[in-house]
């Protein structure tokens, strides 16, 4: 019996033994792929209007929490319309098609808790846009899979705008899985063409 298999059993005995909070515990599924996280843009507001109207949607028209890149907490739509209408106005475009706005789903499959994908998007969206912008997010429970709508500001405190270069959704895709995984939470970010790849069926393989 080697040292590594008789830490393995001891550890067993003395209960030492830590399970993801999304992955299912019995001995059947130990081998179970993680679940793969989901990443994406989701669209753009290009006037006043049009945010303030998706700052409702977010919000369930104030029925849900609104949290901002401070931490600060919004409900009441009149504040979530006075930031649409500061979004709308602060900008150094004049071209009548100049989005104002990024849209992000950060999702996780059925059976994550919703609390642990807020905390990941939350820790994400810090990481990643609180130096430069403004933003605000909201977690959506009404489907199997929860959910975080994050919506940017794309003009920056530096004045440049937001630009997403080819490539980016993976890298925040992984980022993503990453925060998850900080929380204890089985989360992939497999690219898309592997993804792709695992799908086909092995026999369709072979009688290529």
């Amino acid at each position: 019996m080697t040292d590594q298999f008789q830490d393995q059993i001891s550890g067993l005995l003395s209960g030492d033994v830590r399970h993801k909070s999304n992955r299912i515990k019995s001995l059947r599924h130990y081998n179970k792929k993680p679940p793969e996280v989901m990443v994406k843009i989701s669209g753009h507001c290009k006037n006043m209007a049009h945010i303030q109207s998706h700052f409702e949607y977010i919000s369930r028209n104030g029925q849900l929490d609104v949290e901002d890149e401070l931490g600060q907490v919004y409900q009441d739509t009149d504040d979530l319309h006075q930031m649409a209408k500061q979004w709308g106005n602060d900008t150094s475009s004049t071209k009548s098609n100049t989005r104002h706005t990024t849209h992000i789903v950060l999702s996780m499959p059925n059976g994550t808790e919703p609390k642990s994908v807020k905390q990941a998007a939350r820790a994400f969206a810090k990481k990643t846009f609180a130096n430069n912008y403004q933003y605000v997010f909201a977690l959506h429970t009404d489907t199997d899979s929860p959910h975080v709508h994050l919506t940017i500001k794309n003009l920056g405190f530096d004045g440049k705008r937001l630009h997403i270069k080819k490539g980016q959704p993976q890298i925040w895709r992984e980022q993503f899985a990453c925060e998850l995984e900080r929380l204890g939470v089985a989360a992939e970010a497999t690219p898309s063409l592997k993804r792709i790849k695992y799908r086909v069926n092995p026999v369709q393989q072979l009688q290529r």
